[in-house]
């Protein structure tokens, strides 16, 4: 299920809609497309409400990331507002004296240089990689396998490069709202608020969770096994 959400900058604002399933970097260039904004000089407010002044850094300029639009935790019809951080910006010459903004087509970023899509294109990155469906394909396959020995209930962690995260098991399967239902997801309820929602995602109730305990995550990034709470007062010892 896409979100609508509202995208705005110093000169442009407009009602789009994005995917949960978009990595940031995928976000980041569509953001380029509408904003004008390079992607290497894009920092990112989130304003969970339109016309709130309260907000949060979601992206710093320059700033690598592994998130997705879902890790953002984006609300329907929130806003997010597109800081131009280079100090070289020739974009405030772009407006007219009828107040109308830039706004470039993906025909048009297409035929850039010097853009993230031109440089995936030269590298054979990604979606230019000539054996992208089959390593896509490999990928669901094994997805799905490791799926088979996860069961709801279970006791499981996921770790990160600098953390571990337990918690318990509350959904596994296919979601229509994320890549048509094309893929396996597992829902789950961290011990601790380190999650990015409470096992919904938009509108929609996939499983119960606390708020801020609740993720969806891959298979291939789920352990399951005797994984009890983790004491925040143990020692590193004690959890070897």
């Amino acid at each position: 299920m896409d979100i609508p959400v509202y995208i705005t900058s110093d000169l442009t604002s407009s009602e789009r809609r994005i995917s949960p399933q978009w990595s940031v970097e995928f976000l980041l260039q569509r953001l380029e497309q509408i904003t004008g904004i390079d992607t290497k000089h894009q920092t990112l407010h989130y304003y969970p409400i339109k016309n709130s002044n309260e907000y949060s850094i979601v992206h710093e300029a320059g700033q690598a990331s592994n998130k997705t639009v879902a890790d953002l935790n984006v609300a329907f019809y929130s806003r997010i507002h597109v800081i131009d951080t280079d100090p070289n910006s020739t974009l405030a010459a772009l407006q007219d004296d009828d107040g109308h903004s830039f706004q470039l087509s993906e025909e048009e970023y297409a035929k850039r240089a010097n853009t993230v899509l031109q440089w995936k294109k030269q590298n054979s990155l990604g979606r230019f990689d000539p054996n992208f469906n089959e390593q896509q394909r490999q990928l669901k396959e094994q997805n799905e396998k490791l799926a088979e020995n996860i069961q709801v209930g279970a006791r499981c962690r996921v770790i990160n490069i600098a953390s571990e995260r337990r918690g318990q098991v509350k959904f596994v399967g296919h979601i229509k709202e994320l890549d048509d239902g094309e893929s396996v997801w597992v829902g789950i309820e961290f011990d601790e608020p380190v999650g990015k929602n409470d096992g919904s995602i938009g509108s929609l109730r996939v499983f119960e969770a606390k708020p801020n305990h609740g993720s969806f995550v891959r298979p291939k990034q789920v352990e399951v096994g005797d994984f009890p709470e983790l004491d925040p007062f143990g020692s590193d010892e004690e959890e070897l």
